[in-house]
């Protein structure tokens, strides 16, 4: 590599630490502004608790944006520093070959990520999260899960998450491999874990709507989903995207608690009435449905 070609990189990566400092300082004023309200008594403990969670996820976004810097894609990047007046006129020029205002900023921390034209689970998860309860229809009898005993071959397992439930789930956690919590069934806590391969849909509990990942449905729920008869059609997806509204659940569990699933089928999930998708995947599973808001 040239001196200028190293220089140029030392330059960026300069660029980019103090773009990552300025965007955690913000999230942890954030943070701070959380508790301080918390020691005032304004706020509760898991209000702030759910405050430092959310950090935690932005950081960890920004980290995986930051790693897969380089010179020949960081123009997105680059006008976020720009825009946060970390470099000059010129030198977003001499990076990118472009003006300003023809390079897209960088989405949101909190939006999701999409690969291969469905968004990320663990994105999506994210930030539902950070708007409110959630349901997650599972296949309990994944390898690595853990649920209740009780469950274990439970190929339509539906589990509540949330910051801010009753009782909380004060150890709700979300990496790279999956998602882990605490859970209350019947009385009796549980430390549950479920690796995103096992996660085939999630629904937003505000207005039961969500997102379902064909590819993971278990194929005993569609045979099963295949068999039964439906009054109304499921609406066409379209080539890209489509949409979908959930019944509400049918059974009912206190804040906080696993739940088994309702009678009606998790969203989007094929029936014999629903039209084929434009894009049929392997093993007779429907187009994928994106969470509209």
């Amino acid at each position: 590599m040239s001196d200028e070609g190293q220089i140029a990189i030392e330059r960026l990566q300069e660029i980019m630490t103090a773009l990552m400092e300025q965007l955690l300082f913000e999230s942890l004023q954030s943070v701070d502004g959380a508790l301080t309200d918390w020691k005032a008594g304004d706020a509760g403990v898991f209000e702030t608790h759910a405050e430092l969670l959310r950090h935690a996820a932005k950081a960890e976004r920004l980290a995986e944006r930051m790693a897969r810097i380089g010179l020949d894609n960081a123009g997105a990047l680059l006008r976020d520093a720009y825009d946060a007046g970390l470099v000059e006129h010129d030198e977003f020029i001499g990076f990118v070959g472009k003006e300003p205002s023809d390079v897209p900023p960088s989405p949101p921390l909190a939006e999701e990520q999409v690969v291969g034209g469905l968004p990320d689970k663990k994105g999506l998860i994210e930030e539902l999260l950070g708007q409110g309860a959630v349901l997650l229809h599972i296949d309990a009898r994944h390898t690595l899960a853990q649920v209740p005993d009780q469950f274990r071959q439970d190929p339509k397992l539906v589990l509540r998450f949330g910051y801010d439930l009753t009782p909380a789930i004060i150890d709700l956690a979300i990496d790279m491999d999956g998602m882990y919590g605490t859970l209350t069934f019947g009385g009796i806590p549980t430390r549950c874990v479920l690796p995103w391969g096992c996660i085939y849909s999630v629904v937003r509990e505000a207005d039961q709507r969500g997102m379902v990942w064909p590819e993971d449905v278990p194929e005993c729920v569609v045979d099963a989903l295949q068999e039964q008869s439906t009054s109304e059609p499921m609406p066409k997806p379209g080539p890209e995207v489509g949409t979908v509204r959930t019944p509400a659940p049918q059974t009912s569990a206190s804040q906080g608690e696993g739940r088994r699933p309702p009678t009606s089928p998790p969203p989007g999930a094929p029936s014999p009435s629903s039209p084929p998708p434009e894009s049929p995947a392997p093993g007779g599973r429907g187009g994928h449905l994106k969470l509209v808001k």
